[in-house]
Parts: structure tokens; sequence; C-alpha cells
């Protein structure tokens, strides 16, 4: 053989093993980052939601929770899920140097979020100005003034993280939004002379707004040249079914996510026992920030590793991310398992009842945490319809058995509910994926040597 080839071939095999490393070792940086923003998210929401439930009492912090739970469903429908098309669309994009694309797809994304939740804001004002009602009531009036803010900030967050700017993208979300939110408490508290909870959803949506600005300006910065140069050009059949797909999701996960509190309270239990699984549902909950965040970090790399079939990059980038994330799910669980009545306690000494229940939250959220990239890679892959079904087959089996096993054995039984259902789910999620890869892989290695042939 000619040794120049050698060489070449040599000089090529250590490039690449050089890019790689480099790669593997900005993934695991920018996972680090992101666990500790992740943490310190978690930190910042728990201290918000005391502080809250402590100067408003039990009647208005009822009343910021049904708002702010209510501007995060319609926010997550007004999305529309730009946000998450966003981020398996436009790596391809820029992979390819589409970037008439990319700029069109920025503005579509732009005027169909201000479309849905324009609307649905005006519907929600609608209902509450016809309806008579005390003052804290009113937050929700106040939550939908702010909802295009809210829509706007998780689709502008999404967008930075398709183009890989994960870093700026979660400190915005982890960090800014919600620690701007607690300081106008804070502050609200201190020279208002009535601090309610409309003005309490109000510091929320302020924080919002403060997302966009700062998020949208870093997009703008962080683009390409040739992307701010580039004339639009639309795909909208392509695109509006991308973001249907990926709405519906959204809204079966979400369902899935906040089912079990509305269930118990069909069935005849105590308020008390409401409150308790609420709260322990909140804490256990508090984990799956940490996989929202690291997804949209690894979803990018993702959706490249399949347009250009890099099974075994994308296989390496899988397994940096499962002992990362596993790891911290395991320190979860531990603090959980350990300190989980010190917690409860800190809403009030009647929520510890809620601690079985939380354990079992955790446990099947850790789950979830661990393998949630399993249903964006059948997503990535194609499978739409796949992930549909079994995402809704667990959004129904949640509500199902809530109803059941609550009415059998109250917050346990939804707890055992939960838990189940979010590990089968996760776990099926998990072999579906790893039967579709190992049948690319196959396929791949089968052309490889035909070719060589």
């Amino acid at each position: 053989m000619d040794p120049t080839l050698v060489e070449e071939s040599q000089g090529a095999k250590q490039e690449t093993l050089s890019v790689n490393t480099s790669l593997n070792s900005l993934q695991d940086r920018s996972a680090a980052v992101l666990v500790i923003l992740s943490f310190v998210s978690l930190f910042i929401s728990y201290v918000t939601s005391i502080f809250v439930a402590r100067s408003l009492g039990p009647v208005g912090f009822e009343s910021y929770a049904v708002a702010i739970a209510t501007l995060t469903l319609l926010s997550t429908l007004s999305e529309s899920g730009a946000g998450k098309a966003a981020i398996q669309i436009l790596p391809v994009y820029q992979a390819s140097c589409k970037w008439q694309f990319m700029s069109g797809f920025w503005r579509f994304s732009i005027k169909l979020v201000l479309l849905v939740s324009c609307t649905m804001g005006l519907l929600v004002l609608l209902g509450d100005i016809s309806q008579q009602r005390d003052t804290e009531d009113h937050a929700i009036l106040i939550a939908a003034l702010f909802l295009p803010a809210a829509a706007l900030s998780s689709v502008f967050i999404d967008f930075l993280m398709a183009i890989r700017a994960p870093i700026l993208g979660a400190t915005i979300a982890r960090l800014v939004i919600p620690a701007t939110t607690l300081i106008l408490m804070i502050l609200g508290m201190r020279f208002m002379r009535s601090f309610t909870a409309p003005d309490a959803v109000a510091c929320f949506g302020i924080g919002s707004v403060l997302g966009v600005v700062l998020a949208g300006l870093a997009y703008q910065k962080r683009s390409s040249a040739e992307l701010v140069d580039a004339s639009p050009e639309l795909d909208r059949p392509y695109w509006l079914r991308e973001c249907l797909t990926f709405l519906t999701l959204a809204t079966l996960a979400s369902w899935i996510f906040r089912s079990s509190v509305i269930a118990l309270d069909l069935l005849s239990l105590a308020p008390e026992d409401v409150a308790s699984f609420a709260a322990a549902a909140e804490t256990g909950g508090l984990i799956l920030l940490l996989s929202k965040s690291t997804d949209k970090y690894f979803q990018p790399y993702l959706a490249v590793f399949i347009e250009r079939h890099a099974w075994s990059e994308g296989n390496a980038m899988r397994k940096r991310r499962l002992i990362w994330v596993g790891a911290t799910c395991t320190v979860f669980l531990c603090i959980i398992l350990v300190a989980g009545k010190s917690i409860l306690r800190l809403y009030g000494s009647s929520f510890v009842s809620g601690y079985p229940a939380l354990v079992l939250i955790a446990t099947g959220c850790c789950f979830w945490s661990m393998f949630s990239l399993a249903p964006a890679y059948l997503k990535f892959s194609g499978l739409n319809r796949l992930v549909l079904i079994v995402t809704a087959s667990g959004a129904l089996a949640m509500i199902t058995f809530t109803l059941i096993l609550g009415y059998w054995w109250g917050t346990m039984g939804a707890g055992i509910a939960f838990c189940v259902v979010l590990t089968s789910t996760s776990l099926t999620f998990l072999g579906l994926a790893r039967k579709h890869y190992l049948k690319q892989m196959r396929e791949s290695a089968g052309v490889g040597s035909t070719s060589t042939v």
C-alpha cells in the first residue's frame, strides 16, 4: 500500500478522534453546567412557592397556584409546538446551510405563537370579566394578560437550544426568569400595602417578559451572518404538521403529569389529602426540570446524528447523558428518601402525610428523566404515530388508575398509579427506541458491506 495513503488515513483518523474528544468534552462541561442550573432553578422555584404560601395564606396561595397552573397549561398550548419543532428542524437546516428556511421558520413561529396566545388570552379575559369574582380570583385574568409573553419566552429559549447555545438558554430559563420573579415578589411584599395573588402572578409574568427580551436578543446576536442576510423561505405544510404533532405530544405529556391531582379532586377525599398529594407531586416532579434542560441540549445533536445516520456518535452521546442524569436522579431520590418528610413539613405539618406518595412520585419521575430522550429519538426518526399512541395510552392509564387506586387507597393509591404508569411508559419508549436503533445499525452495516464488495 502507498505510504502516503496510509499517512493520510491515519491523519484523518486522528483528526476525527480529536473532534470526537473535543465534542465529548464540550458535552461533559455543558451537561455539568445544565445540572447545576437545574438545581439552582429547583431551589429558587421551591423558595418562591413556600414564600407565596406563607405570605398569602391558604386562600391566596390557592388562587396563585391555580392561576400559575392555568398559565403554564395555556402557555404550552399557545407555543403550538413551535419551540419543540425548532429543536428538531433548525439543527438540520443549520448543518445543511439552509439559512433561508431557518429565517422563514423564525418568522413563522412568532406569528403562529402570537396568533394562538392572543386568541386564548382574549377568551380567558372575556370569560373572567363576565363573572363577578373577588379580588383574589382575578389572578387568572392577570395570567391571561401575560400569556403571549410566557409562550414566546419558552419558544425563544427553545430556539437558543436549537442553535446550540444551551448554557445561555438555560441561564435565562432556569436562573434569570425565576430569580426575577422571586425578587419582584419580595419587593412587592416589602413596599406594597396589600400584596395579593394577582400581584404575585404579575411578578411571574414580568419575569416572562424579561425572558422574551433577553432570549430574542440573544438569538439575534448568536445567529450567523448568513442567517441574518438570508431571505425567508417558507415550508408551511411541513412546519404545521410537525408543530401540530409536538403540540399534541406536549398536551398529552402535560396531562400525564397533572391529571393525578385533578382525578383526586374528583373523588370524595378530604381537602387535606388532596393538598398533601399536590405538594408531594410538586416536590417529586422537581427532577423533571433536569430532563427538560438536558434534553433541549442533546436533542439538536440527536437530530443531526439521525439525519446523517451517525449511529455510533449518537450512542456515545446517549451514554454520556445517561451517566449525568442517572447520577443526579440517584442523588435526588436519596434526598427524598432521607429528607422528604422535612421538605413537606415546610408546607405545614399536615402535608407530611404525603410522604409515601412523594417517594413513589419521585421514583416515577426519575425513571422518566433518565429515559426521556427515547421518545425524542423515535419522534425524530419519523415514528410520530407510534409516539402519539404510547403517550396517549400513558395519559389514559394515568387518569384511569388514579381514579381506581385513589378510590381504594387514597393518596397512596394515587402515588402507586403515578409511579407504575410513568415507569412503564418510560420503559416502553426505551424498548421501542432500542429496537429501532438496533434495526438501523444492522441496515447500516448491511449497506456498508454491500458498498465494500
